[in-house]
Formats: C-alpha cells, structure tokens, sequence
C-alpha cells in the first residue's frame, strides 16, 4: 500500500513540474492564430461547459415570447453581440474572424441554446474568449431580453432585423 500512495505522489509531483515547466519556459503557444488541440481543448470546453451548467441551474427563466422584449433585445443584440455571433444577412465580421475560440453563431443556432446558460454567459461572460460580462453594465432584465431575441434570431429575416433601430 505504502509503494502505491509513493508511485501516486511521484506521479502528481511530476506532472506538477512537467506543466511548471511549461508555464515558466513559454513553451505553450497563447496565440489566438493557433486553435487548441487536443486535450488543451478539451480540458477548456469541458471545464467552461461544465461551470455554466452548474452555475445556470437555479436560475429562473422569465416568459421570453414578449414581442417588446424581443425587439428590445434585437436592438441590442445589433449594438452589443451581432459583431461576434452574427445576425441576419450579415456576414462573418473581421473581428469574429479573429477571435479564438470561435464564438457561437447565435443567429443560426441560439434558438437550440438553453435559455438559462444563454443569460449567465451573457451576464457573466467567459475568460479568455472575448466574452465580456455584459452583468457590469447591464439589468437582469436587459440581459433577458437579448436571450428572448436570441431564441427568435433564426426566424427574422434580414429586412426584419435591418428595421430595429438601435436604442442608444
């Protein structure tokens, strides 16, 4: 018993000094050109995945059907998201080119998203994507109302979205 918690320690204190290594030698490239590979990404979506699903759970989602919250939220979808998670007859911007890991193309897929990880990402956004935290400058109802015109984005069409103005 004792040889096998000595193996399991010599192999915990390697492993530690093997990404110490790493980490003090540069030798892990950050660039956002590069995608992640391998257990690097998965290690990454995983635990994201993961701490959004445990995060969301209790989070009570309001009635996202309200025309007025819908167009409400398009406005500001247009104003702070279409950049990076595209819109209706827009085309994949410079900026959401640039970005690493690739964000989510909300216009075509959002209306499968759980509505409830859709607002805590928004709220609280993701480390190292480029996801701000919109909570810091944004309502709870804000912030539902970009949820309730992302659930709908698939079924607006480019003239419709092209008519919401931008409330500034």
């Amino acid at each position: 018993m004792k040889k096998i918690i000595l193996s399991v320690v010599f192999t915990l204190v390697g492993l530690a000094v093997i990404g110490l290594i790493i980490i003090l030698t540069g030798a892990y490239n950050v660039s956002a050109m590069e995608p992640d590979t391998g257990i690097i990404h998965w290690v990454l979506e995983t635990t994201s995945d993961r701490s959004v699903d445990v995060r969301s759970a209790d989070i009570k989602v309001p009635d996202l059907e309200n025309p007025g919250m819908i167009n409400a939220g398009i406005s500001r979808y247009k104003e702070m998201c279409a950049q990076c998670h595209h819109a209706p007859g827009m085309n994949e911007t410079d900026l959401a080119k640039g970005l690493n890991p690739d964000p989510p193309n909300l216009y075509k897929w959002g209306y499968r998203m759980n509505p409830a990880h859709l607002f805590w990402v928004t709220k609280n956004g993701i480390k190292m994507t480029g996801m701000p935290a919109w909570g810091k400058t944004h309502s709870d109802d804000e912030i539902w109302t970009i949820v309730a015109a992302v659930k709908k984005l698939n079924n607006v069409t480019p003239a419709e979205y092209d008519s919401v103005k931008v409330d500034k």
